[in-house]
């Protein structure tokens, strides 16, 4: 049965499945792509080669094709709303809400190029897509890579399930047997790992639960003595995007981490901010620094974001001559 149905329609189920991945849905494609490329490599093995070739081209081209147009799809999107629609992917994701800190550093050093590896990341194609549109990526260098991207890691999912075609045939058997049962332990088993995540995602927020400040409450408290320390928690790639901080900011080195704070009086108050969803990033470094002896520590709530929409006060990041240029690369004259 699972042979028919695949055999008849496979390619448009390659297109729903890959697109629906690409558009960020948690329905895995590569499954798809390795289980349609064992069925036409054994379908195959009754006509000639270059007929079974020319079929397992036509899913690689199918897939491909899907996935540019969903890719399409967010990178207009990041090229239209730009960091809005990253934090409302990370918002919506079931890992970690500082995904959106990592994918901006590997867009930061390898640029658009990182399309073309982005798809065997599980979670990272759907946020590097909108943000190659965010960093002001050209349409044509996005569908070059993106394009090469989709159809190497097409042609690896089809080209595995050929290679290993005959050793699962058994396995093929028994899911033919099963039948209907097949498609109700595929929902159970997909209902499990999306369970497992989310479940990992909500031990995450429990654990970072931590008493908040406002913005109000920080411009509030920047006018006692003494005033508490700010830092800025914002992974660099987002400083280039955005290089303003809240006046007087600690830009905190993530390689150094907490310890370049070790001269800092720990009694005094500490409000840490970044610019990700549940304020996840800033909330980590208060728990470590917490870990560290600094008594009283608060994230931000609503980060940079919330601080800006307040109307307070920004100035302007001080920038080393490398970051200055990668700026500019992105705000050309922003940056003097």
């Amino acid at each position: 049965m699972l042979r028919e149905l695949i055999a008849e329609y496979g390619l448009p189920v390659v297109f729903l499945n890959v697109l629906l991945e690409s558009l960020g849905l948690p329905v895995p494609a590569m499954p798809t792509l390795l289980l349609t490329g064992v069925i036409t490599s054994l379908v195959g093995v009754h006509e000639n080669v270059w007929s079974m070739r020319l079929s397992l081209f036509n899913v690689i081209l199918v897939a491909t094709s899907s996935a540019l147009v969903g890719d399409l799809l967010w990178f207009w999107l990041g090229r239209r709303y730009g960091n809005r629609i990253l934090g409302f992917l990370c918002s919506m994701s079931i890992s970690r809400d500082s995904c959106v800190s990592k994918s901006g550093e590997l867009f930061g050093k390898f640029g658009v190029r990182v399309l073309v590896v982005t798809k065997f990341i599980p979670g990272l194609s759907t946020l590097a897509v909108p943000m190659a549109g965010a960093m002001g990526a050209t349409l044509i260098g996005f569908l070059f890579y993106d394009a090469v991207g989709a159809a190497l890691w097409a042609t690896v999912g089809v080209a595995l399930g050929s290679l290993f075609a005959n050793t699962v045939e058994p396995i093929l058997d028994v899911l033919d047997w099963l039948g209907f049962g097949t498609a109700i332990i595929g929902s159970i088993s997909l209902a499990i790992y999306v369970g497992i995540r989310w479940r990992h995602r909500a031990t995450l927020h429990r654990r970072l639960s931590m008493p908040r400040v406002d913005a109000v409450q920080l411009d509030a408290l920047l006018t006692e003595e003494p005033p508490p320390w700010v830092i800025d928690a914002r992974r660099r790639r987002r400083r280039q995007s955005d290089p303003v901080r809240i006046p007087g900011a600690i830009v905190l080195d993530h390689n150094a981490s907490v310890t370049q704070f070790e001269a800092l009086d720990r009694s005094r108050k500490f409000v840490v901010y970044c610019d990700c969803p549940s304020e996840v990033s800033a909330a980590l470094v208060a728990e470590q620094m917490k870990t560290e002896g600094f008594s009283h520590v608060f994230p931000l709530a609503g980060g940079l974001e919330a601080w800006r929409a307040a109307g307070f006060a920004l100035e302007p990041l001080i920038l080393d001559e490398t970051t200055r240029e990668a700026v500019n690369k992105i705000h050309p004259r922003s940056v003097s």
